[in-house]
């Protein structure tokens, strides 16, 4: 067993809760700043990396450390890394976890770990700018994983951990899901892949997903990304030949172990003959109203409201036929930001305890610019 810490995206909580899905509680050693700590047996990290939307990415733990054992630390690992190397090697310090980074000072790091190289005979770039932190999208476009080393050092509870980058978020291969599949809506969910990604893991293990409201197939997408059977159904035509079309994209461009179907449906109104596909999870956007770039009135706010609580009891009470007891539905609910804060669906555990599903936990995923929001809600059937 080896210790890994996870870098965590924007929303810290949403994005552990992804891991501890995946990775297990118990597993679960240290929860930093802005990294936690898992111990772990063999795994391909990239592997890992590339089915996680909420981790940036994942830093082998090469011990603990203090101020005064650093620099020898870091000296060792890089004789270890690099001895008998040729070529110029990319490197990079990240300092994670630290409230104030003045603690670390990286410029002296970086300087003194260039001296070390050339002392191998090694030439050697870094591609901190300006001695600051660098960004994973930087690290990721110089290779530095792979043909170098990202050094890590980050703050714990009890000591500093050193560790060194074994696998990267991919950014060519989201951006080019998000931004290049053929059929785009920005009128409808924009959701994001990481996100996408994030909802699926939250379910726990599950063989195939169903979208009752499948949009452009965001969601079914991810989900043959991840060697899950996807299956996805919507009111509108459109929506079903945008999705198709999508996943048949997917299927060429990324090679998707797994395999798909997209039907015409309300989702009021899901069909029995689904039990046959044994489904174990749903994971949905869903409608969250009318879209709007400013916040609504309290009237406006409560018609919304009306309106979603109506089509969820709905469609979740119709969802009942088709997921096994105990099945998971991961699902987006609409909520409004306003002067006071963050308005959300009212009454929405009593609506979810009327279909027939129990509400294990719930997170918030909003971004500054956005009026709506989305509540992550977990349910299970119960």
């Amino acid at each position: 067993m080896n210790l890994y810490a996870f870098e965590l995206g924007r929303k810290k909580e949403l994005c552990l809760a992804e891991l501890i899905a995946v990775l297990g509680q118990e597993n679960l050693m240290e929860r930093n700043l802005d990294t936690a700590i898992f111990e772990l047996k063999d795994f391909q990290p990239q592997k890992l990396q590339d089915s996680l939307g909420g981790t940036i990415k994942i830093i082998q733990i090469i011990g603990p450390s203090d101020q005064s054992k650093l620099s020898k630390q870091i000296e060792k690992e890089l004789e270890n890394e690099f001895k008998g190397r040729t070529g110029k090697i990319p490197f990079s310090v990240s300092a994670l976890s630290y409230k104030n980074i003045q603690e670390i000072n990286i410029k002296q790091i970086l300087n003194f770990s260039k001296i070390f190289l050339k002392s191998l005979g090694l030439n050697s770039r870094f591609v901190n700018k300006n001695f600051q932190n660098t960004r994973p999208s930087t690290i990721y476009k110089a290779k530095v994983v792979e043909k170098g080393i990202d050094i890590n050092i980050i703050k714990g509870e009890h000591h500093i951990w050193l560790g060194k980058t074994v696998a990267i978020q991919n950014i060519d291969a989201y951006s080019k899901r998000d931004y290049e599949k053929p059929a785009r809506d920005a009128r409808v969910g924009m959701t994001p892949p990481k996100l996408a990604q994030i909802m699926i893991n939250l379910a726990g293990p599950s063989k195939t997903i169903y979208d009752p409201f499948c949009g452009t197939g965001t969601y079914l997408m991810e989900a043959m990304i991840m060697g899950k059977k996807a299956i996805g159904s919507d009111l509108e035509p459109r929506m079903v030949a945008m999705s198709e079309k999508n996943c048949q994209w997917l299927k060429s461009q990324f090679h998707a172990p797994s395999d798909f179907r997209v039907f015409e449906r309300d989702a009021r109104f899901i069909p029995e003959e689904l039990i046959n596909d044994k489904i174990d999870t749903i994971i949905t956007e869903g409608y969250l109203g009318t879209p709007v770039t400013k916040t609504p009135s309290p009237e406006e706010r409560e018609k919304t409201f009306r309106e979603l609580a109506n089509l969820h009891l709905n469609w979740l009470t119709s969802a009942t036929k088709i997921l096994k007891k105990g099945g998971k539905i991961v699902m987006c609910v609409a909520a409004f930001r306003t002067k006071s804060g963050i308005e959300h669906l009212p009454h929405f555990e009593q609506l979810v305890e009327t279909a027939g599903y129990k509400i294990i936990a719930s997170h918030q995923y909003e971004r500054k610019e956005q009026v709506v929001t989305r509540d992550i809600a977990i349910l299970e059937k119960k």
